[in-house]
């Protein structure tokens, strides 16, 4: 063949779906505090996609000098328990939100309060307020869910693809 040829072999593959299961699944065998520190990197990234709509559903009051409170106490964060986990939702504490005080009302407006209180004198009738489980209606929100777990999905991918966060996630060890 002459040098200037345009004969030229092409290769193409795909990669199936379930060999990244078995990358992932290699992972959690040889180093399960890795695996466990890139699914709550991964389960953060898809609790930070709620965040927006669950502002956006929260209710705003008109009976306080600084309203939309509850609105500014929606965040993402790490769960305590079960982990690797992640809560979206409105937080607690009187000081989240500066000297203005936080959303400790927060229990009152998404369960409501019962039509029933507990006095020394026995129970007493009172005008029940129905709760607004805004944070129930966008976490249950399919098109939400969806986003969430495609969030989720591109943190592992990138753990696979993007050298430096994958240093990063490896770069911790316990001794």
């Amino acid at each position: 063949m002459a040098a200037s040829s345009q004969d030229r072999l092409t290769l193409s593959y795909n990669v199936d779906g379930n060999y990244e299961k078995l990358r992932l699944g290699l992972l959690e065998g040889s180093n399960p505090a890795a695996y466990k520190r890139l699914l709550s990197v991964a389960t953060l990234n898809a609790t930070r996609t709620m965040v927006a709509p669950m502002r956006a559903a929260a209710p705003v009051g008109k009976t306080t000098k600084n309203p939309g409170r509850l609105r500014k106490a929606v965040t993402a964060r790490r769960a305590r328990f079960g982990t690797p986990a992640a809560v979206v939702g409105p937080r607690a504490g009187r000081n989240r939100a500066g000297a203005n005080g936080g959303a400790w009302y927060r229990w009152f407006v998404t369960s409501g309060i019962s039509g029933v209180r507990q006095t020394k004198n026995g129970p007493k009738a009172v005008k029940a307020v129905p709760g607004n489980p805004f944070v129930t209606r966008v976490s249950g929100n399919p098109a939400y869910q969806a986003r969430a777990m495609e969030a989720m999905a591109k943190t592992v991918e990138s753990f696979f693809n993007n050298e430096a966060f994958k240093n990063t996630i490896l770069r911790f060890k316990r001794r």
